[in-house]
């Protein structure tokens, strides 16, 4: 690292942004698909029938005999939990009570409305399938758990150091964004790259720093560790039950429905969830939440429920905290704010496909600065590796056709699966995953095995083909089409097709693209040797 500012900020951008940017690219594409989580999961479960939007509140409604009935449960099998939780759903048969068991864990049952009685889980006439919660736990934490966690906190600071360095490096950073110069090799994907980062500039940072915020638990692990240690808690006991003490003495807990009925009427919506703190102590006390629809989030940031707080022996109310607010705690409410800007729970349609698209820009940012650390090479080798520079370049191209193209083959690869595996698979979802990180590893055999624009061309070729034949897969396998999802406004799963085509489409034109230049490259040796 040598020379002025930029020359030094130049090298970190470099080897900061390659050494993780295959990592970034797939944490960021996966990110990206996941803003459609949802629609993702809908096409993925044909069988499920499309929920109709809920009906608008008109009153507080009558959960007496599923409170009733809950209790009674609850007292018979959980008498000694911290934590008794009751679902009422005044509309149904069925309800659910959740509870902490004596090792801080949530177990649950379903119980019948009209009896109480313990009902056996419904058989699913769903297919068992993950849906977009796969690309959520893989842009999380790589379905690798805690250590996963790590790795992707690891990969977003690294990203932080080469957005940063990248913005320093470029001194002519907004004439950058009005600059594209095409069909001019290295120029052009030094343009390419510029603009991408450029245009996404406020949003990459936004979303990468509040990434590693939201998982500031996990990263920042002495917060958990004092809490532990000022209450003789477990901490995971803490973050779901109870953070009140109990008294020690025997109290009885007040009716339940009158306090339903109080919060319906103060939320103006339903009531989600009853909570029962220290059941059967003196010091109990009864928080009950109100339910999110769209019509309470429409123009509101925060997507946090409702909650008022009881007292459980006399039904007083201790305290109100209205849905959709900020807590008054400054570094709580920023936090609440990034957890929402990054993960979406507030936005519609809108706002998910701004952010879909300015995604998608930033994963081409990173996949063109990948390619151009490699145009720029192939026209000038530096010898940064000394004997082993020709090896390592040869690496570096197997793992950019394998990370770009391979991880898009891999992604519409997962899709294919859902349709093509047997429903009565066991551990059915665990196969679908399976299949992402097999045709994945595919991908990265075959760039090893074939020359770069070989298999540049081979694997885009691919996923282009795959893209554009998943509604005929539809089709063939389910019987649903687009017309028919149009025909009943099921535009979810209508978008998730059409926007396959699309991506299709890409892939075909980038993998013309790389035939036409593989086959002017060789047209110019074969004059240049007559």
């Amino acid at each position: 690292m040598t020379g002025g500012l930029r020359q030094r900020m130049a090298w970190l951008h470099t080897w900061a942004g390659l050494w993780v940017c295959w990592l970034a690219f797939a944490i960021f594409l996966t990110g990206t698909l996941s803003v459609f989580v949802h629609p993702i999961s809908d096409w993925m479960r044909p069988e499920q029938v499309q929920e109709h939007q809920q009906a608008a509140f008109t009153g507080p409604l009558d959960h007496a005999r599923q409170l009733q009935h809950g209790l009674r449960y609850l007292e018979r099998h959980a008498a000694d939990s911290k934590m008794w939780e009751l679902w009422p759903r005044a509309d149904e048969e069925e309800f659910q009570v959740f509870w902490l068991n004596e090792r801080g864990f949530y177990e649950d049952a379903h119980l019948s409305t009209a009896t109480g009685a313990a009902l056996p889980e419904p058989a699913s006439t769903v297919r068992d399938t993950l849906g977009g919660t796969h690309f959520v736990t893989f842009h999380h934490e790589l379905h690798a758990g805690l250590t996963g966690l790590w790795i992707v906190g690891a990969a977003s600071a690294a990203m932080l150091v080469a957005l940063i360095s990248g913005v320093i490096t470029h001194k002519r950073i907004f004439q950058d964004f009005f600059t594209f110069r095409p069909a001019k090799g290295q120029r052009s994907w030094l343009d390419a790259h510029n603009l991408a980062g450029v245009l996404t500039l406020p949003f990459l940072f936004m979303i990468v720093y509040s990434g590693l915020a939201i998982s500031w638990a996990t990263y920042m692990p002495a917060v958990s560790f004092a809490q532990e240690l000022r209450t003789g808690e477990a901490a995971h006991v803490r973050e779901f039950g109870p953070e009140s003490k109990p008294a020690g003495r025997p109290g009885v807990l007040a009716p339940l429905d009158p306090l339903v009925h109080q919060a319906e009427a103060t939320f103006r919506t339903t009531a989600f969830a009853v909570v029962v703190n220290h059941p059967g102590d003196a010091a109990m006390t009864v928080d009950i939440y109100s339910t999110n629809t769209p019509d309470t989030q429409d123009g509101n940031l925060l997507s946090k429920r409702g909650v008022m707080k009881f007292n459980g022996i006399s039904g007083k109310l201790l305290e109100t905290e209205m849905p959709h607010r900020a807590p008054p705690n400054g570094a709580r409410a920023t936090m609440a704010t990034l957890d929402e800007l990054h993960r979406l729970h507030f936005a519609g349609a809108v706002i998910r496909w701004i952010y879909f698209v300015a995604g998608m820009a930033g994963t081409a940012m990173m996949a063109t600065g990948a390619i151009l650390f490699m145009v720029k090479r192939r026209q000038k080798a530096l010898n940064e590796f000394g004997a082993a520079t020709q090896r390592v370049y040869r690496l570096i191209d197997v793992l950019n056709v394998a990370t770009i193209a391979g991880l898009a083959l891999a992604c519409i690869g997962f899709l294919w699966s859902n349709r093509l595996l047997p429903l009565d698979l066991v551990e059915r979802h665990e196969w679908e995953v399976s299949a992402f990180f097999g045709v994945w590893l595919l991908a990265l055999a075959h760039a090893a095995l074939r020359p770069a624009p070989q298999a540049w061309r081979e694997q885009l070729g691919a996923g282009a083909a795959l893209c554009m034949l998943l509604p005929l897969l539809n089709v063939a396998t389910t019987g649903q089409h687009v017309l028919g999802y149009l025909a009943r406004r099921d535009l979810e799963r209508a978008a998730v097709e059409l926007t396959a085509i699309a991506v299709g489409a890409l892939l075909a034109f980038a993998a013309l693209r790389v035939g036409r230049r593989k086959a002017s490259a060789a047209t110019v040796i074969r004059k240049a040797a007559s």
